[in-house]
């Protein structure tokens, strides 16, 4: 974090509230990021007892004292209501991301933009970014979303942008993407997306910032007809499509690759676009990259199958044998409705054809205790039900195919790049993972004011960047020397990886000591189970070992 120079940029741009607050926001902030990342706990409640279990560390490491009432709850949420300042915190990241690109001399061509949803357990009277909305799992819950822009290849964040709980994603790519620009300083990037990316503006004011953008379509929303026309033109051409292979699997000698390797298979066509972006009308060519990810094609059609199975069941069901204690459907009305709903829940429209046939048993009921003779009639309903082999057929030859679109010219982003580099999207989604994670957790936060939430959200990403960094530096290092780094694993100590993650290399260290002594006893300071592996993470990362030994030292 010294590296990064958080500390004396947050001092810059965050002025203390009021004179003789002891320590400065920047170190504050920097003490409270090194407890997230080593309690893996964003509570404010305990840091305040943290520090004062490690109080000796903390001043040798920042040269000054360090006191407790520094980091109380009224001090940290102080610096939370400094975070969430929209024009402080533009700053703060600007800043820190030029200075990072510069300190580590990071590519800066891939940009990726990605949403999450993070959650709180409260309401608050009045709210702005605390909204109720329905979660993945099906429950509704107060929201709050958070936009993500990041670099590759580290995944490092360089924009984060905090948004009420009930907005739409696809307004929030393109602020994202310009304060983005705005710290690379240039053009011809590359930006990345989910399909929420794919909104026509949104390409197109990429478009006119002379950058390109990589996104598959939400074709079944807004070109539902796309993939079907497309797909039977180049089936009436010949349907010739390039195999896509991972890096990996090519050899090194140039040879052809074995074809039973290939991930993929694709193609693509070029058309016009055109769009209006502030009031001006632009016109460019657009790449459509259709490709056949070969695994997705195997869960798309099993999970085909699987709901065509389900459903016929379900719609067979409907009209079950007339017996004691099966309800029987009497109108032809309630018939069709419950077709509809069980066409709905599978999507399985159009997938079967259905007959049906009204049937009605009579039977003379004689009368008795004064009641008359009278006739009684039972309606019930017959349902055959049959596959639609050119549905089902058109459904599965559609299977595992995506449209990908992107500007950027053959020349320089290759069929088999754009596939490749879209893969890479896990790239933003585990920054994601880490959000939700124990350690930088979104969901839930525990605050109850919104500008304690977003400045903790800055907070938390800062922490992301660290992890990020680390995670880079490591892998970057051990990929040079063509090694792996062991001991990381808890009981498998002979397990080695090429790509580990800065969480198990912290929780490396777990259980080093120094013991001081009291001054009357004139004793060095010991530090205590510092093994060779924390040398050699340490060495990773570019760090010196008298980072440690330095506090044995009076």
């Amino acid at each position: 974090m010294a590296r990064m120079g958080i500390q004396p940029l947050i001092d810059r741009e965050v002025h203390p509230r009021t004179s003789g607050c002891g320590r400065s926001p920047g170190w504050v902030i920097t003490w409270w990021l090194v407890h997230f990342l080593s309690e893996q706990y964003h509570l404010m409640e305990p840091v305040e007892q943290w520090v004062e279990r490690h109080l000796t560390i903390l001043s040798k490491l920042s040269g000054q004292p360090v006191r407790r009432l520094d980091f109380s709850d009224d001090r940290l949420a102080m610096c939370l209501r400094d975070l969430s300042e929209e024009e402080t915190w533009v700053k703060i990241e600007e800043q820190l991301g030029l200075r990072l690109i510069r300190v580590y001399d990071l590519k800066t061509k891939v940009v990726r933009l990605d949403a999450t949803v993070g959650t709180v357990h409260h309401q608050i009277e009045n709210p702005v970014l605390f909204r109720m909305g329905k979660a993945k799992k099906g429950s509704y819950e107060t929201q709050f979303k958070v936009m993500l822009a990041s670099l590759d290849p580290l995944g490092l964040p360089l924009v984060v942008d905090v948004e009420a709980g009930n907005r739409a994603d696809d307004p929030l790519y393109i602020p994202s993407y310009q304060r983005a620009k705005t710290i690379l300083e240039g053009e011809g990037l590359l930006v990345v997306g989910d399909s929420k990316m794919s909104a026509l503006l949104t390409r197109a004011t990429m478009v006119v910032g002379r950058d390109c953008y990589l996104v598959p379509l939400a074709d079944r929303k807004d070109e539902p007809e796309l993939l079907s026309s497309e797909l039977e033109a180049w089936l009436a051409g010949g349907g010739d499509a390039t195999p896509i292979f991972l890096a990996e699997d090519r050899p090194e000698d140039g040879s052809e690759p074995d074809p039973n390797l290939a991930i993929a298979g694709a193609f693509e066509v070029t058309r016009p676009q055109t769009a209006t972006v502030a009031g001006e009308e632009i016109t460019w060519k657009e790449r459509l990259l259709l490709v056949q990810s070969y695994s997705y094609m195997k869960s798309e059609l099993a999970g085909l199958h699987r709901r065509l199975q389900r459903a016929e069941a379900a719609l067979v069901a409907l009209t079950p044998p007339r017996q004691r204690g099966k309800k029987q459907i009497q109108e032809e009305a309630v018939l069709l409705s419950a077709i509809d709903a069980i066409e709905k829940q599978y999507r399985v429209k159009g997938f079967f054809h259905y007959d049906y046939q009204k049937e009605v048993e009579e039977r003379n009921v004689r009368g008795y205790g004064g009641k008359a003779d009278r006739v009684e009639r039972k309606v019930r309903y017959h349902l055959t039900v049959s596959g639609n082999p050119s549905a089902i057929e058109a459904a599965e030859f559609k299977a595992g195919w995506r449209i990908y679109a992107t500007n950027e010219s053959s020349a320089n982003l290759s069929m088999e790049e754009a596939v490749l580099s879209y893969r890479q999207q896990i790239v933003a989604e585990n920054i994601f993972r880490r959000l939700h994670g124990k350690m930088l957790s979104v969901a839930p936060l525990y605050v109850q004011r919104e500008d304690h939430a977003q400045g903790l959200i800055h907070l938390l990403t800062l922490a992301a960047r660290v992890l990020a960094l680390c995670d880079y530096l490591a892998r970057e290092a051990l990929a040079e020397e063509g090694a792996e780094l062991a001991e990381v694993y808890a009981g498998n100590a002979k397990r080695s990886t090429p790509r580990p993650t800065t969480e198990r290399m912290f929780k490396a260290f777990k259980g080093i000591d120094l013991i001081s002594f009291p001054p009357d006893e004139q004793r060095t300071p010991v530090l205590t189970a510092f093994r060779p592996v924390h040398e050699r993470i340490l060495t990773l990362l570019g760090l010196s070992t008298s980072l440690f030994f330095d506090l044995q030292t009076a």
